[in-house]
């Protein structure tokens, strides 16, 4: 095997690492699976904090006051992967709609429309832990190839 196809992390790789991560939660309950989505989207805005610190000079006081979406804008700009850059944009997405609109839309349309409406915010949540998860991976692996 050429050392080049040994840094190509292959979608079905990528796919099984996702899965074998997310089926523990499936075990948890909706707002457990909820808190973990928010926490590890938390700590992957931390990390890419470090980033700008570490290889981009950002100062720690401009760090604190910046969001995910402002995060992911000037790693952008410093010229991080453009496929890195995607995952992040969408996991933004999803941060965004967890945090502001998720957990009162879920409520609306469980008195709408009952209980089984939790079946359409079951579905949004396993997107959006697919999505961190697939940005973990394709984060560590880069990480682990020097592939930046």
């Amino acid at each position: 095997m050429s050392n080049k196809s040994q840094k190509t992390l292959q979608p079905d790789e990528l796919s099984k690492r996702i899965f074998e991560r997310l089926v523990p939660l499936d075990k948890m309950s909706f707002l457990e699976r909820y808190a973990m989505f928010m926490g590890k989207a938390q700590i992957v805005e931390m990390g890419m904090k470090r980033v700008l610190r570490e290889r981009y000079g950002v100062e720690e006081i401009a760090l604190e006051r910046m969001t995910l979406g402002q995060v992911v804008t000037r790693l952008e700009a410093n010229g991080v992967r453009k496929d890195f850059i995607e995952l992040l944009k969408i996991l933004v997405t999803y941060r965004n709609d967890l945090a502001h609109n998720f957990l009162r839309g879920n409520a609306t349309g469980k008195s709408l429309v009952g209980p089984e409406f939790e079946h359409l915010s079951e579905k949004q949540l396993r997107h959006a832990l697919y999505s961190v998860e697939e940005l973990i991976q394709v984060h560590d692996h880069l990480e682990e190839h020097g592939l930046w």
